[in-house]
């Protein structure tokens, strides 16, 4: 039985590829809401999760010395929550020590690091926030008096700080985790 050649081969795929372009798109289930997620879809609103730090749009109102204090607050409260966790994050990684990837030992360290990791990201925010004022306090005291900057820039270093201390124990956790 002689083998189709390519020549013959390659305009019969190339018309059975153009004839799935004009199939009928009308057999496709719609997108439409159905009954079913009619009924269950009257969900409440998400609300924010308590102890989550508030961000300068939220304290926008606010003058800037009370929006730098929560902001500093909100960093003191998320290092704090950072601070309760490292020292079940930090058994749980030595209990892991030498266990292989996938157990139930490592996955327990794993978890405890994520927390760590998510605890670390609420600073992190108040921190974000603080580096806007401090941008719009360094630019104003370029052209004028620089009392905005006296305010935010040592709230803005003691949070930078409280950071810097969290990223250096959840690098050390990391590299014992990985031994």
């Amino acid at each position: 039985m002689p083998v189709p050649s390519i020549r013959l081969a390659a305009p019969v795929l190339a018309l059975l590829a153009l004839s799935a372009c004009t199939a009928d798109r009308t057999r496709f289930p719609s997108l439409a809401m159905r009954p079913a997620e009619r009924a269950y879809g009257i969900g409440q609103p998400a609300t924010p999760a308590p102890g989550l730090p508030l961000t300068a749009q939220v304290l926008a109102g606010a003058d800037l010395s009370t929006r730098v204090a929560t902001l500093r607050d909100a960093a003191r409260t998320a290092h704090a929550r950072f601070l309760d966790q490292q020292g079940a994050a930090t058994r749980l990684i030595e209990a892991a020590k030498g266990a292989a990837p996938g157990t139930d030992a490592w996955s327990s360290a794993a978890i405890a690091l994520a927390g760590l990791t998510s605890a670390r990201g609420q600073g992190m925010v108040a921190l974000a926030d603080l580096d806007r004022l401090l941008i719009a306090a360094t630019e104003k005291a370029a052209i004028g008096p620089d009392a905005d900057l006296q305010t935010v820039s040592p709230a803005h270093h003691e949070v930078a700080a409280l950071l810097a201390e969290e990223d250096r124990v959840i690098a050390a956790l990391n590299a014992a985790m990985s031994d």
